[in-house]
């Protein structure tokens, strides 16, 4: 009888049990899991359409079953209007009674907690960010309750939440100390993290004092919008900021991330310099900034309205910044890659919250604090970025100095190459008008010494001194006069070879005939008890060669040559005309130091493609101090002896003349008491010259 009556008492128990809780499952507080008890794994849900149930509707049998079991982890049903009611049951077999349950999840609106006491009576604990901070059960950022669970009884709890933003059904029960460890880990980190951001704003403030670039005023805006979007996420904003101001805490996250897509734009389209690289999305860069700007205004009006505009605008701006980023980057601005993967990863990560806000994705601890984490990681590369600004603009300065520095040295350089020019060119007019003086000078005495000659002879003739017809003094006038015209002929010749107005007759002359042409002086110096000798070297086929020469112009340096060789070479002495290709010229003489130095100076020119002419006698030579000046006009070694016309100092500057305009160079050596040598060159015709010139 007695094991009946025990089994019809568990029949009651089991009956009036689903008649209260249609066998809904218990959150168990034992030893096996101690701190922390995740409440949404052992709740159930109620979708409240119309807002319009009770705690006595929702706990009476009518409505009893239709709440339904959550098995999918952290209930999120994104942005609905509805209201939606909990139910749990927790069961104590510790002999701990306090406890603290929280909704993590900090913008929710409405949290009212129902808590049984006596039979199906409840009392209402409010919560959410309509409330003012001040009047919540406990002084955190999130909605939290402080429960009294009596050992080994089992309680039900009702919660009641409405929210026009997203629904984050998480609940979580905690005992006092693992809560405030929690707490506290978490107020530290958050600590780091805020403390950064406010580094950073510091830092580009400075940054921006110093450089005056407003992409760091954008930058720190950026972080300050981005920041406070966190804050107010995170019930911060709520808990420090404005805990008296419940309306703006609810429109705070609304207007913080239409501010970030602001920013975002601005910083973009700035530091960028998108109007350079990609002027069409600057100007959508530009839109967006107005559409923002917008939503500002409208959050002031309708809180609903301005929260879909905000997300249509971050839909928006994810494509736009990305594309933007990357079409820079692709056109040569490299600073655009660390914009590009810092905005990837935030918008990355800010997608992911949202779509877990919006039901899409499951909610857990990643996805709640995806978008705290990709903005922080943002912040990292924003920085990396703005610090390659900083280098390339260091870099920049210091070119900028170098070049400076370079330009100064070269313009010092200049400045003193220019004053020694002026310098020369001031020596040079010296030398001139010194020059000129000598000229006139010497022309004076070289016309002034035959003249006075001839006066005196032709004086002598009328006096009846000298017999007029004296042929001894007639000859000795005639010579006088010849050597005046010949002179003045020279003068007039040396003045048009300066100015490039002689003329010049230059024709095809084969080496052979040019051969012949210069062994006809054999007679001009045998005539004067010389000996002559003639060399050259060259094989039948370099005889074919061809010179473009003016003959008469060379039959004058010729004559201007061996007349001289003539003058200054003693009775039984010889004089040679050499005629050598270049590159046998120069394999003999490399190893004369003066040769080797004039030889390389032409090198260039004539190698391989001219003959070298040499005179050469065994006179008294010309001294070392006066080798360098022979070509010099009116220039004499002898300068005390002026008896004969080539005595005069214009022969060989107008040989030289005559040589340049043949592009040929002339040199000369000597010892003295030895003789003299001179040489000059002239280039083989290759056809590139014309017939006359």
């Amino acid at each position: 009888m007695k094991r009946i009556w025990s089994i019809l008492a568990l029949l009651v128990i089991v009956i009036c049990g689903g008649i209260i809780n249609d066998a809904q499952a218990s959150v168990i507080i034992n030893q096996e899991k101690t701190g922390k008890y995740n409440i949404y794994e052992n709740m159930e849900i109620l979708e409240d359409k119309e807002g319009n149930l009770t705690i006595e509707d929702v706990s009476s049998t009518t409505l009893s079953n239709q709440f339904t079991e959550n098995k999918e982890g952290i209930p999120s049903y994104g942005y609905k209007s509805s209201v939606y009611w909990l139910r749990f049951e927790i069961d104590n077999h510790l002999s701990t009674d306090e406890y603290i349950l929280e909704f993590p999840y900090a913008p929710h609106d409405s949290i009212t907690l129902y808590e049984q006491n006596g039979t199906n009576k409840y009392i209402a604990l409010n919560g959410g960010d309509l409330l003012p901070f001040s009047e919540r059960d406990r002084k955190h950022r999130h909605v939290t309750f402080e429960l009294i669970i009596p050992e080994k009884e089992t309680s039900i709890y009702y919660v009641r939440i409405q929210s026009e933003g997203s629904l984050q059904l998480s609940v979580v029960l905690w005992d006092e100390e693992a809560f405030s460890e929690k707490s506290i880990k978490e107020y530290l980190l958050f600590g780091i993290y805020y403390g950064s951001t406010l580094v950073m704003v510091v830092y580009n403030i400075f940054l921006y004092s110093s450089l005056r670039l407003r992409s760091y005023l954008w930058y720190v805006l950026l972080i300050f919008a981005v920041s406070m979007t966190q804050l107010t996420l995170n019930g911060f904003a709520y808990q420090f900021l404005w805990p008296d101001f419940p309306w703006w805490n609810n429109r705070s996250i609304v207007f913080s991330i239409a501010l970030s897509n602001m920013a975002g734009a601005l910083f973009v389209n700035k530091f960028l310099n998108v109007q350079h690289y990609a002027k069409r999305w600057s100007r959508i860069l530009h839109m967006l900034t107005t559409f923002n700007i917008a939503i500002l205004v409208v959050l002031m009006l309708s809180y609903s309205l301005a929260l879909h505009l905000v997300t249509l605008s971050t839909i928006l701006f994810i494509p736009v910044v990305l594309t933007t980023t990357i079409l820079c980057w692709k056109r040569g601005n490299k600073a655009a890659r660390y914009l590009f993967f810092a905005w990837f990863i935030l918008l990355l990560t800010s997608l992911v919250s949202y779509l877990s806000d919006a039901g899409t994705l499951p909610l857990n601890t990643f996805t709640r604090y995806a978008s705290l984490i990709g903005s922080f990681i943002e912040m990292i590369l924003f920085s990396l970025a703005l610090a390659d600004r900083v280098k390339i603009i260091q870099m920049e300065k210091e070119n900028a100095e170098r070049a400076t520095l370079l330009l100064n040295e070269e313009l010092e350089e200049r400045v003193q190459k220019r004053t020694e020019e002026l310098q020369k060119s001031t020596e040079k007019l010296v030398s001139m008008e010194r020059s000129r003086r000598h000229l006139l000078s010497n022309i004076s005495h070289d016309l002034g010494t035959p003249m006075t000659s001839i006066q005196g002879y032709v004086k002598a003739m009328l006096d009846g001194v000298i017999e007029p017809c004296d042929q001894t003094y007639l000859k000795i006038v005639h010579e006088k006069t010849i050597y005046i015209d010949r002179l003045i002929q020279d003068l007039h010749d040396l003045s048009r070879l300066d100015e490039r107005q002689a003329s010049f007759s230059l024709n095809k002359v084969s080496v052979q005939k040019f051969i012949q042409f210069l062994y006809q002086y054999k007679s001009d110096v045998t005539s004067k008890n010389l000996k002559f000798q003639f060399d050259h070297q060259l094989s039948l086929e370099k005889n074919e060669w061809v010179l473009f020469m003016d003959l008469n112009r060379m039959r004058q340096v010729m004559e201007n040559l061996i007349s001289n060789a003539v003058k200054y070479t003693k009775e039984n002495g010889f004089i040679k005309i050499e005629v050598i290709e270049y590159e046998e010229f120069y394999r003999r003489h490399r190893h004369q130091e003066e040769i080797a130095v004039a030889l390389d100076n032409i090198g260039n020119i004539h190698r391989n493609q001219s003959l070298v002419i040499g005179v050469h006698d065994n006179g008294i030579g010309i001294d070392a101090e006066s080798l360098p000046y022979i070509f010099d006009r009116f220039y004499r070694a002898d300068a005390e002896q002026y008896d004969t016309y080539r005595n005069a100092g214009l022969g060989l500057a107008i040989t030289k003349e005559i040589i340049d305009h043949h592009n040929g160079m002339i040199w000369a050596e000597s010892l003295e008491s030895r003789g003299s040598s001179f040489y000059f060159t002239l280039p083989i015709y290759t056809g590139e010259m014309g017939e006359n010139k």
